[in-house]
């Protein structure tokens, strides 16, 4: 039985198709690569594996994902609980439309990590860990996100 199994699988930006009918099989314990130009829909394939799509507003998803044999877009699914187990590194940062603190206590938050404290003291460690504190600090309830690129919104 595949750990993966996807039938016909179509993706929509409202009237834009962009995956047109993908199947593919994914055995236990194996590598598989998706080799592909620029724009050519790896990354919107992926983030139909772990629902990251779902995210992105007028996105129409037709056909079946089955992880472990289970649909993974059955209204019953846990998405927080699918994404523990299909994760998704990107090559430019692709935050959560969320704040910056949300973003970086998102996974110490659903795997249970206890009290605002224990967040707060996580959260400026890995920013400290990953040299962003000095320029973030001051707005970790901002969006993460962020202003549109070409400049900031005025500091208030």
């Amino acid at each position: 039985m595949p750990k993966l199994s996807i039938k016909n699988l179509h993706l929509f930006y409202g009237d834009n198709h962009a995956l047109k009918g993908i199947s593919i099989d994914a055995d236990p314990n194996t590598v598989t690569a998706l080799i592909g130009p620029s724009g050519c829909g790896k990354s919107t394939f992926l983030k139909t594996l772990n629902r990251m799509n779902d995210l992105i507003e007028n996105v129409r998803i037709e056909g079946t994902v089955l992880l472990d044999d289970q649909d993974i877009y059955s209204p019953s699914v846990d998405v927080a609980a699918l994404r523990k187990q299909v994760g998704m590194v990107f090559q430019r940062p692709n935050p959560f439309p969320m704040s910056i603190y949300d973003n970086v206590a998102y996974g110490p938050r659903i795997h249970g990590k206890p009290g605002r404290q224990a967040l707060d003291d996580l959260v400026e460690k890995s920013l400290k860990g990953a040299a962003l504190w000095e320029e973030v600090k001051d707005r970790l309830n901002d969006s993460a996100p962020g202003p549109p690129r070409g400049g900031r919104p005025p500091r208030l």
